[in-house]
C-alpha cells in the first residue's frame, strides 16, 4: 500500500487522467441504463410458491397483463353513449397492442351481433357496484410488456380516451408497473439535490475551505457514475431496490473523504508541507478506511443471504460502491491536493469551537461516570427491547404507496368500484392416473361448490373459470337449466366455447384455473384465506383433485415473509463476521465484544421504535439493520484506531480517552450529521417503506454516534484493553 501512495503523490496527473478516462467510458454506458419494475422481481428464487407461479404461466398465460380502464356511466344510457364506447373500443381493437378487449359495448350490442366478448362481459365486473362507472378490460400482448412499450401503450390509451369528455381512471398491473418506475425517477430527482446541498453545507461548516467541499462531492459523483456504468454494462437496470443506489452512495461515500481531510488538517496544522501531510494522512487512514469500508460492505453483502435477486444486486452494487469510494478517496483527492497545494490555507479550529466544547463535556462525563453510563445504556436497551416484541411483519402490496399519491388513490377507487386489480389464481389439478375429463360433470360439480365458497369470501370479485363460462353459455341457451347438466350437454358446451376457454384449461387438460382480481390484502389475511381454501378443498374434493393458490399478489406477499427471515439471518451473520474482524484486528476477544456492544444497542433501539410505532417490517426496513450495523461500526473502528494511537503515545488512559473523543469524535460527529441528514431526505419518498427506511436509518446512526462516544470509551475505562503494539501509524 505505501508504494501505491508513493505513486499517487508523485504522479498525480497520470492518476487523474486514468480516473477521467474510466469515468468518461462509464458515463457513455449510462445512457443505456434502464428503469423497470416487475412484480416478479420481488419473488424469491428456488421457493415452491415461485415455481408454482411460473408453472402456472407456462400452463396458461400471464395474469399481470390486464389494463382496467374505468369511465363514467350516465344516469340514462343513450345510443350516443354506446356509439362512443363502441368507437373507443374499435380504435383500441384496431391497434397492435391488445389480445382481447371487453367493455359495456359487448353487453349492449344487439343479440344478433353477440360475439365471444359478450360471454366474457357477463362474467367480468364491467359495471361498478353503484352502477356509476363502467370498465374496459384490455389484455396486453406479451411483446409489448416492457417498460418502454408499456409507456407507448399507456400514452395511446390516454390519447384515445381523453378525446371523450368522460372521467377516466387508469389501472391494472401494467399501469402499476410503469407508475412505480415514474415514481422511482421522481424520487431520485427529489433526493439528489437536497443531499448534495447537505454535503455542501456540512463540509463547508467543518472545513471552511471551498476545495474541501468540492473534492468530496466530486468523489461521490464519480463513484456513482462508475457504479451506474457497471450496472448498465452488466445489463442490470434500476428497479424498486437499486434505484436508491446513487442517493445512498452520495450519503455513505463521503465519510471516507471527511476522515481523510480531517486527519490531513491535523498534520497541516503542525506546519508540515502538503506532500508530507498527505503521505502521513494516507498511511494513518489507509488501513482504517479500508477496514471501515470492509465492515460497511459486509453490512450490504449480508443481503446476499436474501433469496430475491434484486435485493442481492442492491447489496452487491452498494458494497462495490463503498470500495470504489475508498479507492477514489485515496487517489483522486490526494492527486488534486498535490496539484493545488498552493491554494490551501488551513484554519485550525480553536478550543472555543462549539463542537469541540460539546465533545470536551462528553469526555469529562465519560471519565467521571463510566459505570453510570453503562448502567443507563443497559436500562434503556432493556426498555426498548420490549418494543421489539410488538414488531409485526404484516404488509400488503399497495401499502408501499403513499396514501396521497395519484396511483394509490386511483387503485383504491377501482378497488371500491370493482373489487380490486390484484390477480389471484386458484389452480384445480387432477391426478394424471384418473381418466376423467376436467369438464366432466363430477369435476364441474365440485368446482362449482368450491367457487361458491370462494365467492362468499370475496363477494365483490367475479371469479372466472371453465365452470363459470360453461354455466353462462348454458344460461344463454336455456335459462331454466341447472348446472351441471348431463355429460352430453357439457361436452357440447365445451366444444362450443373452446375459443373462449383456451386460457382457462391447460393443454393436457389436467388443470383448470379460477381467476379473480382481489382488493389489497395483508399477508396475514391472505394466509388465513389460503388456509381456509385448502381446508375446504381437502374436505370436499375427492382425493384425486387438489388446489394450488398462486398469482401476483399471493406470491409477492409470501416472498415478503421469506425475505424478512432471510435478512435477519443475514444480519446475524454480518454481526458475527464484523465481531470477528474487530477481534482479529486488535488481537483481542475483549475488544471484539466491547466494540460490538455500542453497535448492537442502536439496532435494538430501532427495533423497539418499530414496535412502539406500530410499523410493520417490510423488505426495505428489514435491510436497514444489516446496513446500519455496517455503517455504525465505522465510527467504532475510527475511535478504536485513534485510541490505539493515543495509547502508544501515552500510558495515561484518561488522557487517551479525552484526546480520542476530542479529535476523532469531531470527524465522527460530522459524518453522522451528513449521514443522518441524508437519510432524512429519503423520508420524502413516494414509497412508504423507503421513507421509513430513511427514518430508521437516521435514528439508528444517531444512537450509534452517542454510544460510540459515551458507552464505548466507558467500557474501555472499565475493562482496560492491552493493545497490540505496531510501529507504523495504524
Amino acid at each position: 500500500m505505501p508504494n501505491i501512495f508513493f505513486f499517487v503523490l508523485n504522479h498525480p496527473k497520470k492518476v487523474l487522467f486514468c480516473i477521467a478516462l474510466v469515468t468518461y467510458l462509464f458515463a457513455l454506458s449510462i445512457v443505456n441504463l434502464k428503469y423497470d419494475f416487475t412484480i416478479e422481481q420481488l419473488f424469491a428464487k428456488d421457493k415452491e410458491e415461485t415455481e408454482v407461479y411460473f408453472e402456472f404461466q407456462k400452463d396458461f398465460s400471464r395474469e399481470d397483463n390486464v389494463f382496467l380502464i374505468v369511465h363514467q356511466i350516465p344516469d340514462k344510457v343513450s345510443d350516443d353513449f354506446i356509439d362512443s364506447l363502441i368507437q373507443i373500443t374499435n380504435i383500441l381493437d384496431n391497434s397492435p397492442y391488445f389480445i382481447e378487449i371487453i367493455s359495456l359495448a359487448d353487453i349492449y350490442n344487439d343479440t344478433n351481433k353477440k360475439g365471444d366478448g359478450y360471454v366474457s362481459s357477463q362474467l367480468l365486473n364491467i359495471v361498478s357496484t353503484d352502477s356509476a362507472y363502467g370498465s374496459i378490460w384490455l389484455k396486453l400482448r406479451d411483446d409489448y410488456n416492457t417498460f418502454q412499450k408499456r409507456s407507448e401503450v399507456i400514452d395511446f390509451i390516454k390519447s384515445t380516451t381523453t378525446g371523450f369528455d368522460w372521467e377516466w381512471t387508469y389501472s391494472g398491473i401494467p399501469v402499476v408497473r410503469n407508475t412505480y418506475v415514474e415514481y422511482m425517477v421522481k424520487d431520485n430527482i427529489k433526493f439528489i439535490p437536497p443531499v448534495a446541498l447537505i454535503l455542501v453545507f456540512s463540509l463547508a461548516f467543518l472545513f471552511r475551505h471551498w476545495l474541501y467541499v468540492i473534492l468530496p462531492l466530486f468523489t461521490v459523483v464519480i463513484t456513482a457514475c462508475w457504479i451506474l456504468g457497471i450496472m448498465s454494462i452488466t445489463g442490470k437496470g434500476l428497479n424498486v431496490m437499486t434505484y436508491m443506489v446513487p442517493t445512498l452512495l452520495f450519503i455513505i461515500g463521503v465519510s471516507d473523504s471527511i476522515h481523510l481531510l480531517s486527519r490531513l488538517n491535523i498534520y497541516l496544522g503542525r506546519n508540515l508541507d502538503m506532500k508530507e501531510s498527505l503521505e502521513l494522512s494516507m498511511k494513518d487512514m489507509g488501513v482504517a478506511l479500508f477496514l471501515t469500508s470492509l465492515t460497511t460492505a459486509i453490512g450490504f453483502l449480508a443481503l446476499l443471504y436474501s433469496s430475491i435477486s434484486i435485493v442481492q444486486e442492491f447489496g452487491v452494487f452498494i458494497a462495490s460502491g463503498v470500495f470504489l469510494a475508498y479507492v477514489l478517496t485515496l487517489t483522486f483527492i490526494p492527486s488534486v491536493l498535490i496539484l493545488l497545494k498552493d491554494r490551501i490555507h488551513i484554519k485550525v479550529l480553536d478550543s472555543n469551537n462549539s463542537r469541540i466544547k460539546i465533545l470536551k463535556k462528553v469526555s469529562n462525563i465519560v471519565k467521571k461516570k463510566p459505570k453510570r453510563i453503562v448502567l443507563v445504556s443497559i436500562f434503556i436497551t432493556l426498555v426498548l427491547s420490549t418494543g421489539a416484541l410488538y414488531v409485526s411483519t404484516g404488509s400488503s402490496l399497495l401499502s408501499d404507496l403513499h396514501p396521497n399519491s395519484g396511483l394509490y388513490i386511483d387503485l383504491k377507487n377501482v378497488e371500491k368500484w370493482f373489487g380490486g386489480i390484484l390477480p389471484m389464481e386458484i389452480i384445480v389439478t387432477k391426478e394424471d392416473s384418473v381418466e376423467i375429463a376436467m369438464h366432466d360433470s363430477l369435476v364441474m360439480s365440485h368446482v362449482q361448490e368450491f367457487q361458491e365458497y370462494v365467492s362468499s369470501l370475496f363477494p365483490h370479485t367475479n371469479w372466472i373459470s371453465l365452470q363459470k363460462v360453461l354455466k353462462q353459455v348454458l344460461y344463454e341457451i336455456s335459462p331454466q337449466s341447472e348446472f351441471p347438466p348431463d355429460q352430453e350437454t357439457l361436452d357440447q358446451l365445451y366444444i362450443l366455447t373452446h375459443g373462449q376457454t383456451g386460457s382457462l384449461i391447460n393443454f393436457e387438460e389436467t388443470k383448470i384455473r379460477i381467476s379473480g382480481m382481489l382488493p389489497d390484502l395483508s399477508s396475514e389475511v391472505l394466509d388465513s384465506i389460503e388456509d381456509s381454501l385448502e381446508i375446504f378443498a381437502d374436505s370436499h374434493f375427492p382425493p384425486w383433485l387438489s388446489i394450488n393458490v398462486t398469482g401476483t399478489m399471493p406470491v409477492a406477499l409470501k416472498t415478503n415473509n421469506y425475505l424478512i427471515v432471510d435478512l435477519f439471518s443475514g444480519f446475524g451473520l454480518a454481526f458475527i463476521f464484523i465481531s470477528l474482524v474487530m477481534g482479529l484486528l486488535f488481537l483481542s476477544v475483549r475488544i471484539g465484544l466491547i466494540s460490538m456492544l455500542p453497535n448492537l444497542i442502536p439496532i435494538i433501539f430501532a427495533a423497539g421504535y418499530l414496535g412502539f410505532a406500530g410499523i410493520p417490517i417490510r423488505p426495505p426496513i428489514a435491510i436497514t439493520f444489516s446496513i446500519c450495523l455496517g455503517i455504525a461500526v465505522d465510527d467504532s473502528l475510527h475511535f478504536l484506531f485513534r485510541f490505539w494511537q493515543e495509547r502508544k503515545e501515552t500510558s495515561n488512559l484518561s488522557k487517551a480517552i479525552s484526546n480520542t473523543i476530542e479529535t476523532t469524535g469531531l470527524a465522527m460527529l460530522t459524518t453522522t450529521i451528513v449521514l443522518v441528514s441524508g437519510f432524512l431526505v429519503i423520508t420524502v419518498s413516494t414509497f412508504i417503506p423507503t421513507a421509513q427506511f430513511g427514518i430508521i436509518s437516521a435514528i439508528t446512526l444517531s444512537v450509534a454516534l452517542i454510544t460510540d462516544i459515551t458507552l464505548l470509551p466507558a467500557l474501555l475505562i472499565i475493562f482496560p484493553v492491552k493493545f497490540f503494539k505496531k510501529k507504523n501509524h495504524d
